[in-house]
């Protein structure tokens, strides 16, 4: 158990706040929590006031054993006198050298560490051997960047000045390692007087490091988080830490599984939020954002995507609510499944085999032509990067050769598309030969000029590859002769079977249409 650990334990032993504590002992309630985090350790001084103020001994808080009362023995006492002489020195090397491996909770670079909720803290290494310590906050500053610390980008400075709905500012993003910063940078404007300067935005990491003023830090458990942040009010109130379901949208900081969200109000900023992501238990990224641009209002749980928590930091979903969803047509379903599947890294494995459905299941009632529409300018190019993924696919299930076979009549399949279609077509195929004849045979009379057409551009496409033909007839062959189909299967893998052993250059016109002609 760290030393951290046992400061908090005894504190809760005595139901006494981080708060509390800190007013006994004459510091702030964030060197309290950094103390409990091992994020800095305490000096002498409040080592000894924590000791008295908890009840226990130095050695108990500590764990340094204490030796045992000798017996009185004049005779003996300068050999206690030299022990005295030689164990204190290395007691006292040993814990200045546990004090150089702790940050401690004092003052933060040249300047005042700010009253604020709202910053990252890191520490600077230097080569005098200080203990030096940098911050960052959101909101306006006095000076460009760096902000009076010693960022530097490691990447390509990105400017945006479209889409910000001022003509005088433009949002930066800045990398610095594991830092993100984002802030906007106000040209001076005497009209409307607004002063030339820069205003934090938004805080961003991933990486250990770097500290909220409560102690957290990326690799924290997610009970860290809650202890810290976790008020206990009214589930509407501000400062009450909320959970937040995880982004289903492509964009997100870090992949997680879940976040806390934290808001206060500050003289001056306005309301600021802290998200915490979570992942496996422990925090993954945090990120902080300032949000005059959100309408400058504490948001409180919605109870559809972010809910109150218990104190244990579980989320309360008694209140739930499920949006009402218009209906989505065949053709949105499978631009938007598409491009969750290609854009969004965060989806867990249950998320991609759902959208995974959607666009295969979807295939047969889509619009190509809508469906290149939703893609912007470049129609033509949507159309044709969705048929490359489908064949790219590494395995095709059963009924994922039934949708493709039947999207082959879908609308808006001609020309180029058509030929690409046909690759696809025999991709299916040449993954699953018996699956593929299965799938013509699942039909109904009606549906025969359909299996007319797929029939056709199967043949069409496999042509080029005549070595999977090969391949493809011998496992029909097998199939067949060991009796594994149905009679209406059997019927449609000859007829298939015939196809491929016979090709002629894309024409099929006067091949047979069905089983029975073939038989005929």
């Amino acid at each position: 158990m760290t030393l951290g650990q046992r400061i908090s334990l005894y504190r809760k032993k005595l139901n006494i706040s981080q708060e509390e504590l800190g007013a006994r002992l004459g510091v702030s309630r964030q060197a309290v929590s950094k103390w409990e985090t091992d994020l800095s350790a305490p000096d002498l001084n409040n080592l000894i006031g924590l000791a008295r103020e908890l009840g226990v001994s130095v050695a108990e808080l500590t764990e340094t054993p204490e030796e045992p009362v000798p017996p009185k023995n004049t005779s003996k006492k300068w050999w206690f006198l030299l022990s005295v002489c030689v164990l204190l020195p290395v007691l006292i090397a040993g814990f200045l050298l546990y004090r150089i491996n702790q940050p401690p909770a004092g003052q933060v670079s040249d300047y005042a560490e700010p009253a604020s909720d709202f910053y990252l803290q890191w520490q600077v290494p230097r080569t005098d051997g200080r203990e030096w310590y940098e911050f960052l906050t959101l909101g306006n500053q006095d000076v460009p960047f760096p902000f009076h610390t010693s960022l530097h980008l490691t990447a390509p400075e990105k400017i945006v000045t479209e889409g910000t709905d001022l003509h005088l500012a433009a949002v930066h993003h800045a990398v610095c390692g594991g830092l993100y910063v984002d802030y906007i940078r106000f040209q001076a404007d005497p009209e409307q007087g607004q002063a030339a300067g820069d205003t934090i935005c938004r805080i961003s990491t991933m990486a250990p490091g770097f500290w909220t003023p409560r102690g957290i830090s990326v690799g924290n458990e997610k009970s860290f988080v809650v202890d810290a942040y976790h008020s206990g009010k009214e589930d509407q109130a501000e400062g009450t830490l909320l959970y937040g379901l995880k982004e289903a949208d492509g964009y997100s900081l870090v992949p997680h599984d879940y976040l806390y969200i934290w808001s206060a109000f500050e003289e001056g900023r306005g309301y600021q939020t802290i998200y915490f992501f979570i992942k496996d238990g422990l925090v993954a990224g945090i990120s902080m954002e300032l949000m005059q641009d959100m309408g400058d209002f504490y948001a409180a749980a919605n109870n559809t995507s972010t809910f109150p928590v218990d104190e244990n930091g579980d989320p309360d979903f008694s209140h739930r609510q499920d949006l009402p969803q218009e209906p989505i047509d065949a053709t949105r379903q499978v631009y938007i499944a598409w491009n969750q599947l290609v854009t969004n890294e965060n989806l867990s494995a249950e998320e991609r085999y759902a959208y995974r459905r959607d666009v295969f299941t979807n295939l047969p009632d889509m619009d190509w032509q809508e469906f290149g529409a939703l893609g912007g300018i470049d129609s033509s190019g949507t159309i044709f990067a969705l048929l490359d993924w489908l064949s790219q696919q590494e395995h095709y299930s059963s009924g994922d050769i039934y949708f493709i076979q039947r999207g082959y009549a879908a609308r808006g399949i001609d020309g180029a598309y058509a030929e690409d279609y046909c690759y696809l077509l025999s991709r299916a195929l040449f993954s699953d030969p018996v699956a593929y004849a299965k799938a013509l045979a699942r039909s109904t009379a009606d549906d025969e000029a359909v299996q007319t057409l797929i029939m056709g551009g199967t043949a069409y496409g496999a042509d080029y590859y005549p070595a999977d033909c090969e391949t493809a007839v011998s496992a029909l062959d097998a199939a067949i002769n060991a009796n594994a189909l149905t009679a209406e299967e059997t019927g449609w893998a000859k007829l298939l079977r015939y196809y491929l052993a016979n090709p002629n250059d894309g024409y099929y016109a006067d091949y047979p249409k069905t089983p029975a002609e073939l038989e005929n």
